[in-house]
């Protein structure tokens, strides 16, 4: 039964969701079990290649709970949700239960969707060991780079929770069923979001800048270790369709879809970046193959660049944000850096 209208006090251009109902029901549970499937095949790869789930796996066994959570919650609230944009007013919270019912459980699921958004950035900053061998040794500079973003990213995360408390902490005082304008709330924790990925995505990408891989295994680590950047896109897709130009206010039905196609889709690129050893394997394979000597193993990339007669460090393509190696064949440390081995 699709919501009603009997409340509306606006023409129905102005307040109708431009996310239908139904939509938007369908779409929940059709995003969070396509990432389920998707983390489910990550884990099975980690188990099958290397018999066990590494560090970083553990921020998705959290992630996807919390993604669930999330659906869950807003499926109890979704259609007062709707009646609630439909009314064009929201209803006094001593009046109408609505509010008193929407305004914990509309935080709760929005709460657990940011979880579900800085489980997987944790996840991918998991990867890198700056604290040894082969990254220790790359630079001091840039592993002071990586905890300053793990630092970042952890501030940021702190104040993407606190945000929808200090907007709707009760129905009372819920500025989500108010005529107060959240705008510059909602675009300053959208812009947190899509700076924080665009950190976490330099990280692996400066790695493939400067280490020696070959042309093809440049672009399959740039590719996998790049998949943010869908979560990037839709969270820019968030912050272009979430403010109503008419109402001068947040349009949280809409704000809320796109931030749950944004967990799930964070959720799903994270699994496909397990695929990258796989298909890196299957490229070794098939060069070994083609050379006419399938029995060595030849590691490709790491070799010193006659460019730099004393290279800082050498990383296999799967060496590369390696969250299942944690020596680096083939490292060959610069005189600067010689004295941190010892």
């Amino acid at each position: 039964m699709p919501p009603s209208t009997e409340y509306r006090m606006d023409p129905p251009s102005v307040n109708a969701p431009s996310i239908s109902f139904r939509r938007f029901e369908i779409s929940i549970w059709v995003f969070s079990s396509i990432a389920a499937l998707f983390v489910a095949s990550r884990f099975i790869i980690r188990i099958y290649t290397k018999g066990q789930l590494m560090v970083n796996d553990y921020f998705l066994i959290l992630a996807l709970p919390a993604l669930f959570v999330a659906a869950g919650l807003l499926q109890t609230v979704l259609h007062d949700l709707y009646d609630e944009q439909a009314a064009g007013i929201w209803m006094d919270p001593n009046e109408s239960p609505q509010p008193k019912i929407l305004a914990p459980r509309l935080t709760a699921s929005m709460e657990m969707l940011w979880l579900t958004i800085y489980c997987v950035k944790f996840c991918f900053l998991a990867q890198f060991k700056f604290h040894k061998p082969p990254y220790a040794y790359i630079s001091p500079y840039f592993t002071r780079y990586y905890w300053v973003a793990i630092g970042t990213c952890g501030a940021a995360f702190l104040f993407t929770l606190i945000q929808p408390i200090v907007l709707c902490s009760n129905a009372e005082h819920c500025r989500y069923f108010q005529s107060t304008n959240t705008g510059a709330w909602e675009t300053t924790i959208t812009a947190v979001d899509i700076a924080t990925d665009l950190l976490v995505i330099s990280i692996p990408i400066l790695l493939i800048y400067m280490a020696n891989f070959t042309k093809s295994y440049t672009i399959i680590n740039a590719t996998f270790k790049g998949l943010s950047m869908f979560a990037i896109a839709i969270a820019a897709t968030r912050l272009a369709l979430q403010y109503s130009t008419d109402l001068h206010r947040i349009k949280y039905i809409s704000l809320l879809f796109w931030l749950f196609v944004e967990a799930a889709v964070a959720l799903i690129m994270a699994s496909i970046s397990s695929y990258r050893t796989v298909v890196l394997d299957r490229l070794a394979e098939w060069e070994r193959r083609r050379e006419g000597n399938p029995s060595q193993k030849k590691t490709h990339g790491f070799w010193p660049s006659t460019r730099d007669p004393h290279p800082k460090f050498h990383l296999r393509p799967t060496d590369l944000a390696s969250d299942d190696r944690s020596d680096c064949v083939g490292f060959t440390p610069s005189p600067s850096h010689a004295k941190w081995i010892s």
